[in-house]
């Protein structure tokens, strides 16, 4: 019998998809300015490559393992992603635009924004209301 997969699980392999998209655009010409830009903003090196497709493939392995691996895996994600919008946002107010600033940092911060609400209420059961 197949195995069903909780909403959780299901989440994350939709997060696999997205890392893996993600990974895969580089490779997608056209997608590459003469810069080296992503779509003009993003830049994109071997490393950054390398990290969206372990997040990737970490995602697809929570998927297949586990509701509760699921859950692990969007805490890390989130906090990664918090560490990553902080340190790069408050690294480069000086030397880039606020607008741009806030642009790079957007798709990171909907992630980590995602990711806590994820892994805090996708497949909770409510709390018992007192008596």
């Amino acid at each position: 019998m197949p195995k069903r997969f909780s909403t959780i699980q299901k989440c994350a392999f939709w997060f696999a998809a997205l890392f893996l998209g993600v990974y895969s655009l580089d490779y997608v010409p056209g997608i590459i300015d003469k810069n080296g830009l992503m779509f003009g903003l993003f830049h994109m090196s071997k490393l950054i490559d390398f990290g969206h497709l372990a997040l990737g493939v970490l995602a697809l392995i929570a998927t297949l393992v586990s509701a509760q691996a699921a859950r692990v895996y969007f805490w890390a994600l989130g906090v990664w992603y918090t560490i990553d919008v902080v340190t790069y946002f408050f690294g480069h107010l000086h030397t880039t635009s606020l607008k741009t600033n806030v642009l790079v940092n957007l798709p990171h911060t909907i992630i980590f924004v995602a990711a806590y609400w994820i892994a805090m209420k996708v497949d909770k059961r409510p709390e018992p209301l007192p008596a």
